[in-house]
C-alpha cells in the first residue's frame, strides 16, 4: 500500500484529508501538524510521497521542501495549500515540488485530484527507480564480463608463449583472443550508451 505523509497545521483538514485518502483512495496516510514533526517522521519512517501545506508557523512548505530535497531528492512532493499566488507555485516547482494543488472548493473532486496526483507521482517515481536499478544491474554485468574476458585474454597470452612450437594450439589461442575482443566490442556497443 502506498504510504503518504501529509503535513499541515490545520488539524481539521489533516483529519479530513487522512480519512478521505484512507477510505476512498486506499492510501496509508500518516499526518504531522508541523514541518518539524514531519521531518522527524521522514527520518524515522519510509514514505512513498509527501503532501505539505505552504503556510505553516514553524517553517513554510518551501523551506520544508528544501530540507526534504537535501535528504531525499526523488520522493514525490505535493504542495497542497490555500495560498494560490503564482510566485508561490513557481517557487515550489523551482525547488523540486512535483505537483501543486490549491485547497478550497468542493472537497470530493479536490481530494480525488489529490489522490490521482499521488498515485501518478508514486508510479512514476517507482518506474524511474526501477530504470536506475536496471541500468546499474547491466553496468555491473558488463563490468563483470569484461573482467572475466580480461582473465581469459591474459591466460591465452600466457599459453601463446608456452605453445610456440605447436601451430594448431597457436591457431586456437588466436581464435580465443579474437572472440574475446569481439565480445568486448559488443558489450561496449550494446550497453555503453545506456550507462550515461
Amino acid at each position: 500500500m502506498t504510504r503518504v505523509l501529509y503535513i499541515d497545521d490545520e488539524k481539521t483538514l489533516l483529519t479530513l484529508t487522512q480519512i478521505y485518502l484512507r477510505e476512498e483512495a486506499n492510501l496509508d496516510v500518516e499526518i504531522a501538524a508541523s514541518a518539524e514533526e514531519g521531518l522527524v517522521l521522514l527520518r524515522n519512517e519510509s514514505f512513498d510521497a509527501i503532501i505539505s501545506d505552504y503556510d505553516m508557523p514553524d517553517m513554510d512548505g518551501i523551506e520544508l521542501l528544501k530540507c526534504v530535497r537535501k535528504e531525499n531528492p526523488t520522493i514525490p512532493f505535493i504542495v497542497f495549500t490555500g495560498k494560490g499566488r503564482e510566485e508561490i507555485v513557481i517557487e515550489a516547482l523551482n525547488y523540486g515540488a512535483d505537483f501543486y494543488l490549491q485547497k478550497g472548493g468542493d472537497p470530493k473532486p479536490l481530494f480525488t485530484e489529490l489522490a490521482n496526483a499521488i498515485r501518478h507521482l508514486v508510479r512514476r517515481s517507482k518506474a524511474e527507480d526501477s530504470a536506475v536499478q536496471h541500468m546499474q544491474y547491466w553496468k555491473n554485468v558488463q563490468e563483470s564480463i569484461s573482467r572475466k574476458l580480461q582473465d581469459i585474454e591474459n591466460s591465452a597470452q600466457a599459453l601463446t608463449n608456452i605453445t610456440e612450437d605447436l601451430p594448431e594450439s597457436q591457431e586456437h589461442i588466436r581464435k580465443i583472443l579474437m572472440r574475446t575482443q569481439e565480445i568486448h566490442e559488443e558489450l561496449h556497443n550494446q550497453y555503453k550508451p545506456e550507462m550515461k
